[in-house]
């Protein structure tokens, strides 16, 4: 009677230690899971981001206009004989 004790919990270890051990275990499938949520999570941002830039890319490419207005906004820069109007966001200034 023991040995047959023994021996069922020899297989509830072994079958513990199968699912939740090693490389195909519940545990590390799991993270596995996870980990893949959260790379596709990245990998949709990312395209979505090189959609965004191959955009602003043909429109830079098609007019330099654009480009340039975008570079004297963001630079604070001015054409030469260019006049600039500054006014107070609120008002109060």
């Amino acid at each position: 009677m023991t040995s047959r004790k023994w021996m069922n919990s020899f297989i509830v270890f072994s079958v513990v230690y199968l699912l939740f051990s090693g490389n195909r275990g519940l545990w590390n499938l799991y993270k596995l899971h996870q980990e893949e949520k959260s790379l596709s999570e990245q990998v949709f941002v990312l395209k979505n981001q090189i959609d965004h830039y191959q955009i602003e890319y043909k429109i830079f490419s098609r007019d330099t206009s654009v480009f340039e207005k975008q570079a004297r906004e963001e630079l604070n820069l001015v054409k030469p004989g260019e006049l600039v109007y500054k006014f107070p966001e609120n008002g109060n200034e």
